[in-house]
């Protein structure tokens, strides 16, 4: 039995993300936690229809004509459930300045079809070698009634197109056989290309899908410097990959700004994913339809021109990643450290690569993954050497 109305709910969890700018489940969590639902079932139909509602928060905007009260957004919703919208931006209910960003740089009719393409989620799960193998995963899949299908450039990559459970319920997820990560995401390690032997150094560690990926990738025999500014994550992700067991002697730790850390040896290359915007993972949290602001773009491309210009005074290879659709936060990057360090671009050797964006002369030796191209979170690649 419900004990928080639907409305109560929404209005709260909308409330969360307006005030603390935090995630669609950072905000369910805070405001379902005891009070919700008695079952699972029941809460993750309450949470399905929480996504549902924060993805359609500028089309309730549009429709209001004015910003509304929480509550009132929520009474507007379950009254209009076909949400009628003309401006295209509404239709798709993203802010109207990232749909004229977009349109901007790659045409009005792409823009809307990368836009459309995130109002669903398409989940990946990446098979973790150091527990199981790729047979065993998806025989489990099918066992559990999974329909799904094996990524023909990463046979480690498996995508899950029906479940009759929510995917962090499945068997291989509970037991950390396979781990959701998003394709995009392991491409960004692919153009790493890690090899036996190689130190690496991971400027944005924290929580590890990337690190214990690279590790994966060489069967860990690899050494790692995963640097990240918080003690909590470092903490969280040394519990992570101790569950997906990645050999303990493979990752050295250390809490640090990759702004302004200076490394004492030499490493082969380095893995910079930057923070960013997010603008590339709205499918994956919907609460970025509300918080996602211009200003944003700029705060987060300063601190990546800091990161980048540092790790590239001291390691000779870079591949430098953000999950952003915005130029600033990647060929804007890229191009800036050229001029400004002793660094050519190189074009990552993946085998998902889309040229990026056509109105910058390094399109043909940068990549971008899409979400109405690949099924995939949107995230910039590039390969930095000296």
């Amino acid at each position: 039995m419900l004990k928080l109305s639907y409305e109560k709910l929404l209005a709260s969890v909308l409330h969360e993300i307006l005030r603390h700018k935090v995630s669609v489940d950072v905000a369910f969590k805070r405001v379902c936690r005891g009070v919700c639902a008695e079952s699972l079932e029941e809460r993750e139909q309450l949470y399905d229809l929480t996504r549902r509602f924060v993805t359609d928060y500028i089309k309730l905007t549009c429709l209001a004509g004015k910003t509304l009260k929480p509550s009132k957004l929520v009474k507007l919703w379950f009254s209009n459930p076909g949400l009628e919208v003309g401006e295209p931006y509404c239709k798709l209910s993203v802010p109207k300045w990232l749909y004229d960003k977009l349109s901007s740089l790659i045409g009005t009719e792409e823009a809307y079809e990368l836009l459309e393409a995130m109002n669903n989620r398409v989940w990946w799960l990446r098979v973790n070698l150091f527990k199981s193998s790729i047979e065993q995963v998806t025989r489990s899949l099918e066992n559990e009634g999974v329909i799904f299908e094996t990524s023909r450039e990463y046979p480690y990559m498996i995508k899950v197109i029906k479940t009759p459970k929510p995917v962090r319920l499945l068997s291989v997820v509970r037991e950390f056989k396979a781990i959701p990560q998003d394709i995009a995401s392991a491409a960004v390690v692919e153009a790493l290309n890690p090899q036996q032997g190689e130190t690496i150094i991971d400027a944005c560690a924290a929580p590890g899908i990337k690190t214990s990926l690279a590790a994966m990738m060489v069967e860990g025999r690899i050494k790692i410097l995963a640097l990240d500014i918080s003690s909590r994550r470092i903490t969280q992700m040394k519990s992570l990959m101790r569950k997906l067991r990645v050999p303990e002697n493979t990752i050295e730790y250390r809490v640090a700004d990759s702004r302004y850390i200076k490394i004492d040896r030499e490493y082969d290359k380095a893995l910079i994913d930057a923070p960013c915007s997010n603008t590339g993972a709205i499918a994956k949290d919907p609460s970025l339809r509300v918080t996602l602001k211009p200003g944003k773009i700029n705060y987060y491309s300063r601190i990546q021109r800091e990161i980048l210009a540092n790790i590239a005074k001291q390691v000779r290879v870079i591949v430098y990643a953000t999950c952003s659709l915005m130029p600033e936060e990647g060929e804007e990057i890229v191009l800036h450290i050229t001029k400004s360090h002793d660094i050519g671009i190189e074009k990552p050797q993946v085998k998902i690569c889309n040229p990026s964006y056509k109105n910058y002369n390094i399109s043909d030796i940068t990549c971008r993954l899409y979400p109405h191209i690949n099924e995939s979170e949107g995230f910039f690649i590039a390969k930095l050497a000296k």
